[in-house]
């Protein structure tokens, strides 16, 4: 994701794969997170929608089953303040993945 513009989902300035990337990260979120898609705003923070540790390894091992990436949590992922830190975070690795970077 790169820098917020005007619209909700601060993926303005995104190519089409790219929004489409972060709008199923959000999906993948909700479900395995167990929370309203509604709640999932860039500047939300974890701590506030309560995400905990078991949280993130369940969406975490979503993503890797779709992805095929590692997505386990680590001191990164627990560093993430924001919704929009913890997709853009989640975002890179899956991108590492698929150049072949991350193997």
């Amino acid at each position: 994701m790169k820098p917020e513009h005007d619209d909700k989902t601060g993926t303005g300035d995104l190519d089409p794969a790219g929004v489409e990337l972060v709008s199923r990260l959000l999906e993948i979120i909700a479900a395995e997170g167990l929370v309203k898609p509604e709640l999932l705003e860039p500047h939300a923070t974890v701590d506030d929608i309560g995400f905990t540790i078991d949280d993130l390894t369940l969406i975490g091992n979503a993503i890797e089953r779709e992805y095929d990436c590692d997505m386990m949590p680590d001191e990164a992922m627990q560093r993430c303040k924001t919704v929009r830190e913890l997709v853009e975070l989640m975002g890179r690795r899956i991108q590492r993945a698929a150049s072949g970077e991350g193997r």
